[in-house]
């Protein structure tokens, strides 16, 4: 789905969000969708492996959903951690599915936050060549007094090919999160 710099004027003065998706229908609000589910699918396989829910757990929608899966790291009944996702995301889901049903238009950023345009609201939109990720987007990092690297790639966390999502050295965290974003460019 293609992303745009999206303008709002308040009062006198425009007000400038980079790198947003643009939502004026409800076909561009199910493509969008279409895209979120493809990027952040879960299997049911992988709810169950710790290492590789906690990795997809973090990302998209809100931090909240990090702070669920760290609360429930060690336990083995996941079921009201994954209720209070699925009420989280119905809300937010309904919210927005009320403004595009009223006629307005959502602006979602890169994090998953969003907002709406309203009727009345002056706005520019324009679009961004291509939303594919780079290695400028990548970033690595390591927790004070920790001794394990974690990547992201945008706001996504990596997880590599055996559900890991920490990695002893700074380089072969780097190399992981570059064959990932390969994989997230391709989808």
């Amino acid at each position: 789905m293609k992303r745009y710099n999206v303008k709002l004027k308040l009062k006198n003065y425009w007000i400038e969000y980079p790198n947003c998706y643009f939502i004026d229908s409800l076909d561009s609000y199910k493509e969008y969708m279409a895209e979120l589910n493809n990027k952040f699918l879960v299997s049911e396989s992988e709810i169950k492996n710790i290492k590789t829910f906690i990795g997809h757990g973090h990302s998209f929608l809100t931090g909240l959903s990090g702070l669920f899966c760290g609360m429930i790291e060690e336990k083995e009944d996941r079921t009201p951690m994954l209720a209070h996702l699925k009420y989280l995301q119905a809300t937010i889901l309904s919210d927005q599915l009320k403004h595009l049903l009223a006629g307005e238009k959502l602006v979602v950023n890169k994090d998953g936050g969003y907002f709406p345009i309203k009727l009345e609201q002056e706005y520019k939109i324009t679009e961004i060549d291509g939303d594919k990720f780079t290695t400028k987007d990548i970033s690595v990092k390591k927790w004070w007094g920790g001794k394990h690297y974690y990547a992201k790639v945008g706001n996504v966390d990596v997880v590599d090919d055996y559900g890991d999502v920490k990695w002893n050295t700074e380089q072969y965290a780097y190399d992981v999160a570059v064959k990932y974003m390969n994989k997230l460019n391709s989808l």
